[in-house]
């Protein structure tokens, strides 16, 4: 059914190394101390990839990471106040209760969520940040915090744009799969396209150090600079031709969108009047499930494919030996739980708190598997978490990278796993 295919670029078909991370955090950290006046003791910060996961909430006001899952239910033992976590009790005193109203979660400017890797050396920050005040007995204001970081890390983005198209080499993964891909594609004779957010200057710096100087023969369409969310819901502004000698934009009208030259801007709107691209027949990647999946998906009928990496780490720790255990054992227990809460003798009781105890051992054990402090990206013990909801609903298909797509024919069909609810009885077969 797919006739068209459409990417972003950062972290689709640019895959950036670690490096990138450290750079941004680097760059937001000494901004605070130059142009905020943060305390020069901040410069010892590192950062530490390993301290969040994506999909977090952020509260604001409270200054504190939570993890959210898909009911809404806040997962305890995963909120922390910089890197020292808080205990039930605590949590329950600062929120009453577990499940968070709809409200707080969604458009929420008090209660963010970071969902994008780039998010990942934002919040490294925040978490160094406060350890660093309350360490020091510092007073601050937890939601100023917020945002003089995130103002920084917008402005390392400028930076980490010049440094990546200066050294690409240094900054960007190859992918020995991507030229064949994309050239499998064309000969297919599908239609191909790209609409980033980013500068040419950097898109075209990348792609020529990944595919090659003649990249932009593989595209039918260039869009760079798109403005998304907003070319998503158009209120982006109209679609400029870039003169790309001399990186000016062109004054006349767009009318139409030509292959082997670079647009800026536009709206979703213009852009499928002009190429007669849409519905179904379209399917776009992207890695961020809101800016660049929500609305293709909801308002515009596009099918849509999210390209998640922390899928291959995930993926590796649940195929270990130690992880399948440890799930299948959790199920023992549960069923035991289960089958004999009812029984009133003294020492069934003991037997249950014994059982009980050992699953929270078990839960935290593999929770720390994937993330010592939050645990998987996807799974809040029984439950999805917030983001992979949200995941699940805007893409139809979800990946670690676009190449893995490569391994199958371009007629094959993805079927989804029919999941069991509460009222049917388990498969014979799963």
């Amino acid at each position: 059914e797919v006739e068209v295919y459409g990417f972003d670029y950062d972290y689709t078909l640019a895959s950036y190394k670690k490096g990138v991370e450290y750079l941004i955090h680097d760059i937001a950290r000494e901004n605070l101390v130059s142009q905020y006046g943060y305390p020069h003791g901040i410069g010892k910060i590192v950062y530490d990839p390993q301290f969040a996961i994506r999909g977090l909430h952020y509260d604001v006001e409270k200054g504190l990471f939570l993890k959210v899952d898909s009911s809404h239910q806040i997962q305890l033992g995963t909120v922390h106040r910089g890197r020292d976590k808080l205990t039930d009790k605590e949590v329950l005193s600062l929120y009453k209760r577990r499940q968070l109203p709809v409200t707080m979660l969604e458009s929420n400017k008090k209660m963010v969520q970071l969902v994008d890797i780039f998010s990942q050396p934002e919040m490294s920050l925040i978490a160094g940040l406060t350890d660093y005040f309350q360490s020091h007995k510092l007073e601050y204001e937890p939601e100023s915090l917020y945002q003089d970081v995130a103002k920084s890390i917008g402005t390392a983005h400028a930076t980490f744009h010049s440094e990546t198209r200066a050294n690409p080499k240094l900054y960007l993964h190859k992918d020995s799969e991507l030229i064949p891909y994309l050239t499998m594609l064309q000969k297919s004779g599908k239609k191909i396209f790209l609409i980033t957010n980013s500068p040419f200057e950097t898109v075209n710096a990348g792609m020529s150090y990944k595919v090659g100087e003649s990249w932009r023969e593989l595209f039918d369409v260039i869009i760079v600079q798109a403005g998304k969310p907003h070319f998503f819901t158009n209120n982006s502004k109209s679609f400029r031709e870039l003169e790309v000698d001399k990186n000016v934009f062109l004054w006349d009208t767009v009318t139409q969108l030509e292959k082997g030259k670079i647009y800026a801007g536009g709206k979703i709107d213009d852009f499928q009047k002009l190429t007669g691209w849409m519905g179904g027949k379209v399917m776009y990647f992207g890695d961020h499930p809101y800016t660049d999946l929500a609305d293709a998906t909801l308002h515009h009928g596009w099918r849509t494919g999210a390209v998640i990496r922390e899928l291959e780490l995930e993926l590796d720790k649940m195929n270990s030996e130690e992880f399948k255990w440890g799930v299948n054992w959790q199920q023992v227990l549960m069923a035991l739980i289960d089958e004999n809460q009812s029984e009133t003798e003294e020492e069934s009781k003991l037997i249950l708190e014994e059982w009980k105890e050992e699953m929270r051992i078990l839960q935290d054990g593999l929770k720390s598997m994937f993330n010592p402090h939050f645990g998987s990206t996807f799974r809040t013990q029984n439950n999805p978490t917030f983001f992979s909801r949200k995941l699940f609903r805007f893409s139809d298909i979800y990946t670690s990278r676009v190449t893995n797509l490569h391994k199958y024919p371009l007629n094959s069909s993805f079927y989804p796993r029919r999941g069991v609810l509460p009222h049917e009885f388990k498969s014979w077969f799963v």
